[in-house]
């Protein structure tokens, strides 16, 4: 099967089920992986502890008799009468009953016995079938210079001897129990010896030698030195331990695990040992100290994991196969009609709306999919015929639109400077609308000679209402401030005529202030408006005093308040919109003004016109890409004093 996923919507669909499958499989396949790991490890873990404490147990039940059997004849030997002679009965009768036991010595402290001279020590051993006694110490065989005799009698208390080979007893494998113990001489306790069991170690090696873990796991005894005693590698028995090992395979790790076995700790480690990973379970035998450490490869841990997998793997892989044949034929039948609605679209595109569609016979998708293109050729129909009409009436509007904005900005003043003859003042000024129409409105005329009036205002809401609004009210000032020096008088005047008849129920907030050239006095009232900046010469920047009154158009009985102030030469006022303080950027922060007073200080001496520009641009980029939201106006004044 050939899959053309960029052609065919059968193999796109073909293709993505087959993803998700072997996403899904993979995912599953990951899950059970780590899960049967998980319990591998855990098997394992248990295997090695249960192997290791079974051999444990299979080894205190040999040696564990034995350390009773030395505890009790010490208990005997201390509360009795010693009699020299009455040790080599003793010695026997301890070899004699307990067949484990290959041989005993009763040895005591140089001179004990006077009458026996230095060396006093009987021992009894078996040779074939028979009992042999005979006295160990003398020059040549000093045994109170022994480790099986010193290292008790030094510590107090019972010890088990490092293994080692019985050359004279036919080269078996042998370690020694020593207990030492007391007698009173002249009324005082004193160490007077030690009574030794010999134990042969080749059953011990035998239980040892059975334990097989998986394929080559095996288990081994260390010493207290580390020194091996039973191990696969016959070599290395007594001849090696685990730190000459470390030290061969410079292997730091087996070092530290040697010095923990050491201090009897028991723990479960992965080390490498010649190139492969080990598991190692390891804990001491109580009753010697000496160590079982239970030993595995990892990889053989993970064997039966792996060839589960595999097989999986190979059923997945052959599954998914018979799978994408099947869903690939399926999906092909079920979208052959697809093919033939193409075909239709195809022809629908061209304009012919009464192109033929396939016949559906089921009641499915494929039947709602006919219903949709017949329904959408109906509508095409339809749709096309009246697009003419709605396009030339959004074309008219359009236009419509862009003559009342040329006519709104037309009423504007916006020749600059303004009044090329009067040294006194100048100004400048902008409106930027947010849509094809706005609501905001300046404006400046002189009254008479000598006094030039200025305003601003804002139109509430947006597009074609506010702009008639504001067209309205540019009007009426005009029409109202002629030979008016009042703003308040002013303001009354445009609060009565926009308020009679205003069903709609629109404001304008509105700024008016007239500046008397010669003196520099400025009257002026605030309907609602922004209070404008005050930039003195001085370098002072802060917001205009402003009355406190409503906007206009809303109460026509309403008395509004004027305020006056003196304008010093070069001092600056800057009028402005809300489209300002409020201007925000994509993530809804306001341009306010705390940012306005800012950007007005850093250009305080700056021409109205640069001033203007300067706080444009830094609106620009507060907002950035984020579209205007209102309408944007300024208007900034200065004055330069008397005339000259």
């Amino acid at each position: 099967m050939e899959l053309n996923i960029n052609k065919s919507l059968a193999s796109r669909i073909v293709f993505y089920v087959l993803v998700f499958c072997v996403a899904l499989f993979l995912i599953s396949l990951g899950a059970f992986y780590f899960f049967s790991k998980n319990q591998l490890e855990k098997m394992a873990y248990n295997n090695s502890q249960a192997v290791a404490n079974q051999l444990v147990f299979k080894t205190e039940q040999v040696l564990l008799p034995i350390t009773k059997i030395a505890n009790n004849y010490q208990s005997i030997i201390e509360h009795s009468t010693l009699n020299a002679d009455s040790i080599y009965a003793i010695t026997r009768r301890i070899v004699a009953n307990n067949s484990e036991i290959i041989g005993s010595a009763i040895a005591f402290e140089p001179n004990f016995f006077k009458q026996k001279g230095k060396y006093f020590s009987p021992y009894t051993y078996r040779e074939n079938d028979t009992l042999k006694t005979i006295q160990l110490g003398n020059p040549n065989y000093e045994y109170f210079v022994m480790d099986w005799y010193q290292i008790p009698m030094r510590l107090g208390k019972a010890y088990w001897s490092e293994p080692y080979f019985d050359t004279g007893g036919g080269n078996a494998l042998m370690t020694t129990y020593s207990v030492p113990f007391n007698a009173i001489v002249d009324g005082q306790v004193v160490p007077a010896g030690v009574i030794t069991m010999d134990l042969e170690l080749d059953w011990f090696t035998e239980i040892i030698s059975e334990v097989k873990i998986l394929e080559s796991g095996y288990a081994s005894v260390l010493s207290r030195n580390g020194t091996f005693i039973t191990h696969p590698n016959k070599e290395w028995i007594m001849n090696e331990s685990i730190f000459s090992v470390a030290e061969e395979l410079n292997n730091p790790q087996l070092r530290e695990i040697g010095r923990d076995m050491q201090q009897g700790k028991t723990a479960f480690v992965v080390s490498t040992l010649n190139g492969v990973d080990r598991i190692m379970y390891y804990t001491p035998l109580p009753s010697s100290n000496w160590m079982l450490a239970v030993l595995f490869p990892k990889s053989e841990m993970y064997l039966p994991l792996r060839t589960i997998s595999i097989i999986l793997i190979i059923l997945i892989v052959v599954g998914l196969g018979v799978l994408s044949v099947s869903v690939e034929r399926i999906v092909s039948e079920q979208l052959r009609p697809l093919s033939k609605f193409a075909k239709s679209a195809r022809e629908v595109a061209t304009g012919n709306f009464d192109a033929a569609l396939p016949e559906i016979t089921t009641d499915d998708e494929m039947k709602d999919l006919h219903d949709s293109f017949a329904h959408m050729q109906s509508d095409l129909k339809n749709y096309i015929s009246n697009l003419k009409d709605t396009t030339s009436a959004k074309e008219k509007i359009e236009s419509e639109l862009r003559i009342a904005r040329e006519i709104q900005m037309g009423m504007i003043p916006k020749i600059f400077p303004p009044f090329p003859n009067l040294s006194q003042i100048d100004l400048f000024a902008m409106l930027e609308p947010a849509k094809e129409v706005g609501g905001d409105l300046y404006d400046f005329f002189m009254i008479d000679d000598n006094h030039l009036c200025f305003a601003i205002g804002d139109v509430s809401g947006k597009g074609v209402p506010a702009s008639l609004f504001m067209a309205v009210t540019r009007t009426l000032l005009r029409s109202v401030a002629p030979n008016q020096t009042s703003p308040a008088y002013i303001v009354d005047k445009l609060n009565q005529a926009l308020s009679s008849g205003n069903d709609s129920n629109m404001f304008v907030t509105f700024f008016i202030g007239i500046i008397n050239t010669d003196t520099g006095i400025v009257k002026y009232t605030n309907a609602g408006h922004n209070p404008p900046v005050w930039i003195s010469a001085g370098g002072k920047v802060e917001f205009l005093p402003v009355t406190k009154d409503i906007p206009i158009g809303l109460f026509d009985d309403f008395q509004y308040q004027e305020r006056e102030m003196v304008l010093k030469p070069k001092d600056k006022l800057y009028l402005y919109t809300d489209g300002v303080t409020e201007a925000e950027n994509a993530s809804e922060t306001l341009y306010s003004e705390k940012k306005l007073i800012n950007c007005l200080s850093i250009y305080l001496r700056s021409h109205p016109r640069e001033l203007i520009q300067q706080v444009a641009m830094d609106v620009a980029v507060h907002v950035g890409d984020f579209p205007q939201s209102d309408d944007l106006t300024m208007l900034s004044i200065i004055y330069n004093g008397d005339k000259a």
